[in-house]
């Protein structure tokens, strides 16, 4: 007879989206826990094969075409999104998950939450919102995968100096502070290039035409081709169409092609409810970073190994205290030093950072809370 506790969450698994990538890894490394047998809610979605091993976990471990009933010493794991809700049973443990960037939060949202036995939260700020709420709260940071990403040569832009940006195209993220900052320096220098990945599944005009509420760029028209779209938006805003490279949704596991080809990743955000983990993916690959010293950034920013961006104007918008603006002139000047060759980083001690964040050590810290 089993005696192992039963574990199920309900948000999905990919290798997409943050979510999707969390919930593969939740499943990879809390089902080597001898106490616990988790199992995923919904099915799995991936754009990337999985490797044998990994397909054989995911197949037994999200089958639920029978039901699994939950006794009282089990735990229902529940992905709180924007709106916060999520289904509620007394029968068993229910407990949260959350990354979120409304601060300070609902009357409504805090009743909720609070008939969670707790809360797990993201980030250390993401964490101090909700105690001073009231709700009881623990940090849990996401992990990264040391294995995947590791530094290696450049193969395809070997003669041109890489910008990237990552992360779905939203206000939140500051693609437009980037775009502002890149138009200058690009104009520079013919020798540099922007890539982006900022496609997401996820995406919708809504999210796409938030980029527009801060009035730096000309704005983003939304259509149904969200390629063209960004296309669009990219060259109104004075930036020769040979120097950017707008990739489409990249795997998880394809993501390190990408950073390879690059000498500077950019992370202007104005929030992250979590710490940004394509950021710490492009430390652990030894890159060089600008990341904006504000919210879930703030877990992962350490001595000598970014770039901090520290001018930081505060946002006093409904919903977004603590939220933080980059200095598109500061942006500009670090992006010189970095082509200059004048920002002394070093990737093994940027990827060290990186090395007790491993995804095996953020699922075991996760599970001891239990």
């Amino acid at each position: 007879m089993d005696e192992r506790t039963k574990i199920l969450f309900n948000w999905g698994i990919s290798d997409t989206t943050g979510w999707g990538i969390y919930g593969l890894n939740l499943l990879i490394y809390g089902n080597k826990h001898r106490k616990y047998d988790l199992r995923a809610i919904n099915k799995a979605n991936f754009l990337y094969p999985l490797d044998p091993f990994v397909s054989k976990i995911i197949a037994e471990k999200t089958n639920l075409s029978h039901p699994i009933a939950l006794k009282q010493d089990d735990i229902f794991l529940a992905a709180l999104g924007a709106d916060l809700l999520s289904p509620r049973n007394n029968k068993y443990r229910h407990i949260g998950v959350i990354f979120h960037e409304s601060n300070p939060l609902t009357k409504e949202h805090v009743a909720h939450l609070n008939k969670f036995e707790f809360i797990i939260a993201g980030s250390s700020w993401g964490a101090s919102i909700l105690e001073d709420h009231g709700i009881k709260t623990q940090t849990v940071i996401q992990g990264v995968d040391l294995d995947l990403f590791r530094p290696t040569p450049k193969k395809h832009l070997k003669e041109r100096f890489v910008i990237f940006s990552g992360g779905k195209l939203e206000y939140r993220k500051g693609q437009d502070l980037l775009l502002k900052a890149f138009s200058v320096f690009a104009s520079r220098h013919s020798d540099v290039v922007l890539v982006t990945a900022w496609r997401s599944y996820w995406e919708n005009a809504s999210a796409l035409g938030s980029i527009n509420r801060s009035g730096i760029c000309e704005p983003l028209h939304s259509t149904k081709d969200a390629n063209q779209a960004i296309d669009d938006w990219t060259f109104r805003n004075n930036i020769n169409p040979k120097q950017v490279i707008h990739l489409n949704i990249v795997p998880n596991r394809l993501l390190p092609e990408v950073f390879r080809e690059v000498d500077l990743a950019i992370f202007p955000n104005r929030c992250e409810a979590g710490t940004n983990l394509v950021a710490m993916e492009a430390l652990a690959f030894g890159l060089p970073c600008l990341i904006s010293i504000n919210t879930g950034h703030l877990d992962i920013i350490k001595s000598n190994n970014c770039i901090p961006l520290n001018q930081q104007k505060a946002i006093h918008e409904e919903g977004r205290m603590g939220w933080g603006e980059s200095s598109i002139d500061e942006i500009i000047d670090l992006m010189e030093a970095a082509y200059q060759g004048k920002l002394k980083t070093d990737p093994t001690t940027i990827r060290k950072s990186m090395e007790e964040y491993s995804w095996e050590h953020s699922i075991q810290s996760m599970l001891k809370l239990f």
